[in-house]
C-alpha cells in the first residue's frame, strides 16, 4: 500500500457497505445538502465502532475537487478536538469520494438561528465551543503549525443532541508556520462572501488573527472580531476567554434568579 495511504487505512470503508446504509443514496436518507453534495443519515460500521453517521458524497458540479477530499481527509484526521467534528472514515473509488462523520443530530448552527427555544446561555456556549476549536487550530499544539480554517460560517458549526458545537468542513483550510509573530499566507481567496476577512478578500492575505453584563461581554469581543484590520482582531485564545466569561456572567444571573425564587415570602 501507498505509504500516504498506509497513514489513513484505518479509515477506509468499503463503498458497497455505505451503499447498502444509504439504501445507495436514496433520496430519503438525505438530512442536507452544501458545497460538497448531498449528505446522507445511515448507520455503519467504522474503525471506532457501528453507529449513526454523516456520509457526504462528492459532487463534482459543485466545483469540489480531490484535493478539498483529501484535505478534509487529512486535516480532521491528524487534528482531533471535542469542537471538531470527527471524521469516521472515508470511501475513494474511480467514480466515488464520499466521507463518514460522527453524526449531530441537531444539524448545522444555520438552521438554528432564529430558533426562539434556544436560551442565551446556549447561545454563548456554542459560540464559546466553535472559538474553542477554531483556538485549537489556531495553536500549534507542538506540531509548530497552524491551521487556518478559510470558510467559517454558521452552516460549517455542527450541533449534537446535546447543542455542543463542532466546526467541521476542513478541505478549504490551510497549513502555515507557527513559529512567527503574524502568520501570514498569500492564497487565491476562497471561502464565503459576507463572513471573509475583507483584507483577504481585498488582496488574498491571510491571518490567524441578555443579562446585561454578558451581552455587553459578548458584544464586545464579536464587534473586535469583525474589525477589518487583522491586527485590531483579537487572538481566538482571546476570544474563548471573553466568551468563557461572558458564559459565566450569564450562569450567575441565572442561579441568582432561581435562588431568589426558592426564598420564602411573608406578607
Amino acid at each position: 500500500m501507498d505509504p500516504f495511504m498506509k497513514e489513513f487505512e484505518h479509515l477506509i470503508i468499503e463503498l458497497e457497505k455505505i451503499e447498502l446504509a444509504t439504501s445507495k443514496f436514496d433520496q430519503t436518507k438525505v438530512i442536507g445538502s452544501g458545497g460538497f453534495g448531498k449528505v446522507y443519515k445511515a448507520e455503519v460500521t467504522h474503525y471506532k465502532g457501528r453507529g449513526l453517521v454523516a456520509v457526504k458524497r462528492l459532487d463534482r458540479k459543485f466545483g469540489q475537487r480531490d484535493p478539498e477530499f483529501w484535505k478534509e481527509v487529512m486535516m480532521l484526521s491528524r487534528y482531533s478536538h471535542e469542537n471538531l467534528v470527527s471524521l469516521l472514515g472515508f470511501c475513494n473509488t474511480a467514480n466515488d469520494k464520499i466521507l463518514v462523520y460522527e453524526y449531530a443530530s441537531n444539524g448545522s448552527l444555520d438552521r438554528h438561528l432564529s430558533n426562539k427555544n434556544l436560551t442565551w446561555s446556549q447561545r454563548i456556549k456554542i459560540c464559546l465551543d466553535a472559538a474553542r476549536g477554531l483556538s485549537y487550530l489556531h495553536d500549534d499544539n507542538g506540531a509548530h503549525q497552524r491551521v487556518l480554517h478559510r470558510d467559517i460560517k454558521s452552516a460549517n458549526i455542527l450541533l449534537d443532541d446535546e447543542w455542543n458545537a463542532k466546526v467541521a468542513d476542513m478541505g478549504l483550510s490551510k497549513v502555515g508556520p507557527a513559529n512567527q509573530p503574524h502568520t501570514a499566507l498569500v492564497t487565491g481567496v476562497v471561502g464565503t462572501i459576507g463572513y471573509l476577512d475583507p483584507v483577504y478578500l481585498e488582496n488574498g492575505i491571510l491571518t490567524k488573527e441578555s443579562n446585561l453584563d454578558s451581552l455587553q461581554t459578548f458584544t464586545r469581543i464579536a464587534f473586535q472580531c469583525l474589525n477589518k484590520y487583522s491586527e485590531k482582531r483579537p487572538l481566538m485564545s482571546h476570544v474563548v476567554e471573553e466568551l468563557e466569561a461572558a458564559l459565566e456572567l450569564q450562569e450567575e444571573i441565572k442561579y441568582k434568579s432561581i435562588e431568589e425564587s426558592e426564598r420564602p415570602h411573608f406578607l
